[in-house]
């Protein structure tokens, strides 16, 4: 499993998928006393184990504050608690605030963001539900249910949670930094400036990721959009997979495509655990690419982030679909995990993707139409953008143009087109819903018999991993050194194994005598919510997988007289 992040990746790992209720909160309650002030103030300022001390012994003191003061000392609690990724000691301490004041609705909200991290989807909802029926100006309610919608593939949903937040607090901080993603890329840039500019309560790695957006926004706000449109005339196509070996040319590591670059081919790892193309610098040059801006990006590993750069390409072939004018990441390394690159499934996500591993063929074809529409879609996702923000890219350039070419360019705005809601088409009724985190899929999943917990579907993860967090609840979790874990972000120091673990998801369900267990808390903070573990590749090639990014659809089919008995 490997995420990257192109500059324009960046947008919505920062606008969507960090914890909007988490990104620091301006509004005070009346007569703020000076302790809670000066408490908010460390908050703001990202200093979030003095903030959390200054909270506590504001609770703890003989002071009296008004109802609302310490609704608002308790719900910064929490939220200084979650920005350390303390999960369990914020649910004990919204539940205890919660004992006292049932029907505090800010206190209502920040539990559904407690619950929103720990993958605890249905929960969130109706504790966002409750809060802003309490309150209709609850504005986290309103922050809270956006994400948790667009988690949903429910896209329309979402937007009108975000429009009611900007309604009800326009000037609320984290509404203008979730807002952001809805401007034109001019006025992204210079809102996105100011913001950085100011105090905000970001640490190092995230003021890094905006900082290299706010460059690629430079670099491209006055020139057109990379689209990356279809060129030629086929709308639908098959090709073959490649097996992937590693770089002892012994060891499997995964599944490949063919993919021309330019002129230059490249063979890069088809990863559904990851978004957008990146290639090394060394393809890049070959290819030709021409570079934007810098960019870092990580994945699995204990090394931190990786340098690159983001590129264009004239032209990107897949089999018989041919694009043009499309971004890709590139990595300062010579080559990424072994291989030329990676393409992520999403690339792909305007189409409905029918990754058959037993028959070592991949067949793309168009989505089922909503009722509505009239034409199927023609871009490649080459950016790994989340699905809201390519639709408003496709909007943005397909702007009107007057129909006489000597009349002056109109002033007016071209109308919006919103966001659409996931679509079930009758033949796939059946089909087993996600959760879309970006590039990411989550599937729900059980392990022995365990609630529901979120595992990423992970072509590029040879085999099934546990979290560390999931390990402890369901089974005993040992130190591993016999095995060796390597990602984009190098090797993994500490790796663990539990015990039996029954993995069920979909229709199917499989027994693994021991599971690969590593710390995955960074990938959960980077995604913004709980994830349990990854359903790999060891697994996945006994499997035909079809993909429907567009509306968070997957549909496992397994065949055993299409498996070769040692991939059983």
């Amino acid at each position: 499993m490997n995420f990257f992040f192109s500059s324009a990746m960046v947008a919505t790992l920062l606008f969507l998928l960090l914890p909007l209720s988490l990104l620091g909160d301006d509004a005070k309650p009346p007569a703020t006393s000076p302790e809670l002030a000066a408490a908010d103030q460390l908050y703001r300022a990202g200093k979030f184990v003095e903030a959390e001390a200054s909270y506590q012994a504001l609770l703890k003191s003989d002071s009296k504050l008004v109802p609302e003061q310490l609704v608002a000392a308790q719900v910064g609690l929490v939220r200084a608690m979650l920005r350390q990724q303390k999960i369990d000691e914020a649910l004990d301490a919204v539940n205890t605030a919660l004992a006292v004041q049932p029907n505090a609705a800010a206190l209502l909200a920040v539990k559904g963001d407690v619950q929103f991290r720990n993958g605890e989807m249905p929960d969130a909802e109706l504790s966002y539900l409750a809060a802003k029926k309490l309150d209709a100006k609850e504005v986290h309610a309103y922050l809270g249910l956006a994400r948790l919608y667009g988690s949903y593939s429910l896209y329309r949903k979402a937007y009108d949670m975000l429009q009611s937040a900007h309604e009800v607090a326009p000037d609320n901080i984290e509404v203008q930094r979730a807002w952001l993603r809805m401007l034109p890329r001019k006025e992204r840039l210079a809102a996105l400036e100011a913001y950085l500019s100011g105090p905000h309560p970001d640490n190092e790695e995230e003021t890094k990721w905006m900082t290299e957006y706010l460059e690629f926004l430079k670099a491209t706000a006055d020139k057109p959009v990379h689209a990356c449109r279809l060129v030629s005339k086929v709308e639908q196509t098959e090709t073959k997979l490649e097996t992937m070996y590693g770089a002892n040319g012994h060891r499997m590591r995964g599944i490949g495509l063919s993919v021309k670059l330019n002129d230059r081919n490249a063979h890069l790892l088809l990863d559904t655990g990851a978004g957008g193309i990146m290639v090394s610098h060394k393809v890049a040059e070959k290819a030709g690419l021409t570079p934007i801006s810098a960019v870092h990006f990580g994945g699995i590993g204990d090394k931190g982030l990786q340098s690159g750069y983001t590129a264009v390409a004239d032209h990107i072939r897949i089999g018989e679909l041919e694009f043009q004018d499309c971004v890709v990441a590139v990595s300062d390394k010579g080559s990424v995990a072994d291989e030329d690159g990676l393409i992520g499934a999403d690339v792909l996500g305007a189409y409905l993707i029918d990754i058959d591993l037993p028959g070592m063929r991949l067949k793309l074809s168009p989505l089922p139409k909503r009722p509505e529409d009239t034409v199927a879609p023609k871009s490649l996702n080459s950016e790994g953008e989340e699905q809201a923000n390519a639709e408003q890219k496709e909007d943005n350039v397909n702007e009107p143009t007057p129909k006489d070419q000597n009349s002056p360019p109109s002033t007016a705005k071209p109308a919006r087109r919103l966001p659409k809601d996931r679509y079930i088409a009758p033949e796939m009724a059946d089909w087993t819903k996600v959760f879309r985190f970006g590039h990411s899929i989550l599937v729900p999943t059980s392990v022995n018999n365990s609630k529901s917990m979120l595992f990423g579907l992970d072509t590029g993860a040879f085999s099934n991993l546990l979290s560390v967090r999931a390990g402890r609840q369901v089974s005993k979790v040992s130190s591993e050194e016999r095995v060796r874990v390597h990602g984009v972000s190098g090797a993994v120091d500490k790796v663990y194994s539990s015990d039996e673990a029954t993995l069920r998801f979909g229709h199917f369900q499989q027994a693994n005598l021991g599971i690969i267990t590593l710390d995955l808390s960074t990938i959960s903070q980077h995604t913004g919510t709980e994830v349990s573990g990854f359903l790999g590749f060891a697994m996945l090639r006994q499997l035909e997988v079809e993909l429907d990014y567009r509306d968070g659809l997957v549909d496992f089919k397994y065949d055993p007289k299409r498996v070769m008995p040692f991939a059983r």
